[in-house]
């Protein structure tokens, strides 16, 4: 046992240990407020916390989850606002991580994770650092952070992990293999964000394609479907570890704006085309422009951010200053100057990738090409075409129309996340190939790589005079400030734009230089690859700090009241009965209502597809009485002079009510178009297919209906009437999951006026209990609960594997 010990001690190369904790000091040094005691408030995450709100009262208050809250959307399940799962073994393996505090975790998994992958390709330490600067650092990867898409952060901080695993388990037949790649691309799911899963397995499949390929013509067919066979088995174990959360959100999917809608008319009564997702314009609403993309290497080639400070510095400034503007008026105005041109609603940072790191990205290709290189590359166009959607509508449309689950997701400017990880792995590569080839071709591809580069510099030199600097959103720019200020604007722009390619020749040339020294012999390896090393890092700290508002970070006490409650949201709550609240100025676009009141609106990027369906109509149509059927009973808006108000609605039909007749309808669009026109205070909507339904009922004018009970899996209604009757509850009906009972007896629930449930009901004294009981939990919890053990069985053997292989 001590020789085994001894042995495995020797295995072990402690200067691992080293850069891991410098990737630690790296991650809290970008966010140093963190160590001010400070906290990281994201715009998105304060939307979560309006959305989740419920969620985490029942979880502080309980000990338990709940996986249906009702503060937000009428009422939704649970699945996507972080809810637990039984049998979740990835969750504690993540908290290993979580030790770090928020956010400095999410940029140390970027470091990681790609240190890890480049080491798993074969190359030395220096490199495997040096590129995972190069993908943590880049501008898009910690914007994300910053402006709270978390989950996305997580996806790619895992992405890197998934390639080593494959890579290590193409290359060993071990079990640890199958156990590494389950693991890693378990988490990389369980980080739930679907689409950079989706576009991982993009990827994965050029990388998968060009492997296969390799084998085929080497004949190694045999190894290559065992192998294939094993990442089988491994791939199905991390699906299987994710499985409730995956079925989950599968289920929810239907009920969503990413599930196929049954309407074949539109809220004119005009036919649409049948969708299965979402809509084009809303899939490519933020598509990249082609010459856009060149802020790849070139931040601000399109005015960068939606908003830029120009500083005092710029000439904006001191024409301010001329015009009559005192020096703290200037400096207020240029801190916040649309400089932005491109074509996307918006835009928080442009993805800089960095100059350096494509410049060597770009040298790669001028060495032996490599099946690793291929697979990069690949990514890497496939990315970037996809990136343009609407600008390059010949292959987005043939995505929409032929690729399963395309048209489940939106902003395919996110496919550039794929790009992100390729260049700096790509770049490392030509860096490595430059030091280590004979010196005879790396100085033949270097002049390549310094021609082609520069070529594409020189062409960027020459475009300013065929380009306007004007952007879609001028006239109203011009509207605000003027026409004289707006074309002051606009020359800012091209100023940014040569402040930014003087940059690009700067540290291209510079880069090319200590390059060549090392080829003329000036400069040892090591020198040289130090310098090169600085510089990648400079160029993307300077321009990632450009976008990084440590502003951002505030005392724990400021962090506990991002939201703060209004004294109109103060009078409602003393009103302890169940009803909702409804701003209009917020609509389906944001949580902050949800977050003190029940409330129809919210912020998720799938919203409920009935909901959002019916909210259209009753906007085009403007049938505001439709609200009343949602207990809807306060409206907050705004008076003339911009401050809130509280209009109580009395026509609100509160949470439950008998209804004297049942209208059925033939299809989803019968009832939709009738929407408009029914006195639901009487009347109720069905499908007609319910045809065992009684149409017409006698209403006692004495029935009563209370709720006894209210949380959100459980509502418990006491119903008493002399006559036999249909109640209408004004809760979102969603057919997997809720339960109906009259006394312990169940009875079916029915959809009634498009997106609300209703039952039928005898006469007498009783109690409605309605519950939450989701059997995709049980079978969810069943499946990973198979997969932990499958997955306990293949460490045991892996484990065996790696005692023989020392012991011998």
């Amino acid at each position: 046992m001590k020789k085994l010990i001894e042995k495995l001690y020797q295995q072990i190369d402690l200067k691992h240990l080293a850069v891991i904790l410098g990737f630690i000091f790296l991650s809290l040094g970008v966010n140093y407020p963190i160590l001010q005691n400070k906290k990281l408030i994201q715009s998105d995450s304060i939307q979560y916390s309006g959305m989740a709100r419920q969620l985490q009262e029942h979880r502080r208050e309980k000990g338990e989850d709940t996986y249906w809250v009702d503060n937000a959307f009428g009422g939704m399940p649970t699945y996507q606002l972080g809810a637990k799962y039984p049998y979740d073994i990835l969750t504690p393996i993540h908290k290993i991580v979580r030790l770090l505090p928020h956010p400095t975790y999410l940029l140390f998994l970027y470091l990681l994770g790609s240190y890890v992958f480049i080491l798993s390709l074969g190359y030395r330490k220096r490199y495997a650092i040096l590129g995972a600067l190069a993908y943590g650092l880049s501008t898009y990867l910690l914007i994300i952070i910053q402006v709270g898409h978390n989950t996305k952060a997580q996806a790619m901080g895992y992405l890197p992990f998934v390639f080593a695993a494959i890579h290590y388990l193409f290359r060993s037949k071990s079990f640890m293999g199958i156990v590494l790649t389950a693991l890693a691309m378990a988490m990389q799911i369980r980080a739930n964000h679907y689409q950079m899963t989706y576009y991982m397995l993009f990827l994965l499949s050029i990388y998968i394609g060009l492997y296969a390929w390799d084998n085929y013509k080497q004949g190694k067919i045999q190894h290559l479907i065992q192998n294939l066979m094993r990442l089988g088995v491994a791939g199905v174990l991390a699906i299987a570890l994710n499985a409730t959360s995956l079925l989950a959100t599968s289920e929810y999917t239907k009920f969503s704006t990413r599930g196929k809608s049954e309407l074949t008319l539109d809220v004119q009564g005009n036919p649409v085309a049948p969708r299965t997702g979402l809509p084009y314009d809303y899939i490519t609403q933020f598509s990249y422009g082609i010459f856009e993309s060149f802020n790849l290497i070139i931040p601000r080639i399109q005015g960068g951010a939606s908003m830029e400070n120009l500083g005092t510095d710029s000439s904006l400034y001191k024409n301010l200053i001329q015009r009559g503007a005192t020096p703290v008026q200037a400096k207020q105005f240029t801190t916040n100057v649309p400089t932005y041109w491109g074509d996307q609603p918006i835009l928080e940072a442009p993805a800089y990738i960095g100059i350096v790191v494509v410049f060597l990205s770009i040298l790669a290709l001028f060495f032996p090409w490599t099946t690793t290189k291929r697979w990069l590359v690949g990514g890497i166009l496939l990315s970037l075409l996809l990136s343009w959607g609407k600008n390059f509508p010949l292959l987005t449309q043939l995505f929409i129309d032929y690729v399963p689950l395309y048209t489940k997701f939106r902003a395919v400017s996110s496919i550039q996340v794929i790009l992100e990880f390729c260049f700096p792995i790509l770049a490392m590569i030509g860096l490595h190939h430059f030091f280590n080839q004979p010196k005879t071709i790396a100085k033949e591809a270097l002049k390549k790589g310094i021609l082609f580069f520069l070529g594409v510099l020189i062409l960027l030199s020459f475009a300013p005079g065929f380009l306007s600097f004007s952007g879609t959103n001028d006239a109203y720019y011009a509207s605000v400030f003027g026409a004289e200020i707006m074309q002051k604007i606009v020359e800012a722009r091209e100023e940014i734009y040569w402040e930014d390619l003087r940059r690009a020749w700067l540290f291209t040339l510079i880069s090319s230089a200590f390059l060549y020294a090392f080829l003329i012999k000036k400069l040892k390896e090591t020198t040289s690859f130090l310098f090169i090393a600085l510089f990648v890092v400079v160029d993307l700290l300077q321009v990632s700090n450009r976008y990084l508002d440590r502003d951002l970070y505030v005392s724990t006490n400021q962090a506990k009241n991002t939201m703060v409650a209004t004294p109109i949201d103060l009078s409602i709550q003393q009103d302890r009965t169940y009803y909702r609240v409804y701003e209009p100025s917020l609509g389906l676009q944001g949580a902050r209502t949800a977050y003190f009141h029940n409330t129809i609106g919210g912020y998720h990027g799938a919203k409920p597809r009935r909901l959002e369906e019916f909210m259209t109509l009753l906007q085009a149509q403007e049938k505001e009485e439709m609200l009343n059927i949602l207990n809807i009973k306060y409206i907050i808006y705004e008076d003339a002079n911009g401050k809130p108000k509280a209009y109580r609605n009395s026509e609100n039909l509160g949470p439950a009510w008998f209804v004297k007749t049942l209208i059925p309808k033939a299809s989803s669009d019968d009832i939709y178009q009738s929407l408009t026109a029914t006195d639901f205070k009487e009347n109720a909507l069905i499908d007609k297919s319910n045809s065992s339904l009684k149409l017409s009922y006698t209403l006692d004018s004495l029935a009563s209906i209370d709720m006894t009970s209210l949380e959100p899996e459980e509502k418990v209604y006491a119903i008493k009437t002399k006559e036999e009757g249909f109640v209408v509850f004004s809760e979102m009906y969603y057919k997997n999951g809720w339960k109906a009972y009259i006394g312990e007896k169940e009875v079916p629930i029915y959809s009634v006026n498009y997106l609300l449930r209703g039952i039928q009901v005898p006469k007498g004294e009783y109690s409605v209990t309605f519950k939450f009981e989701p059997k995709v939990l049980q079978t969810g919890g069943v499946i990973q609960l198979l997969a932990f053990l499958f997955l306990v069985g293949f460490i045991v053997m892996g484990i065996r594997e790696e005692v023989i292989s020392f012991k011998n």
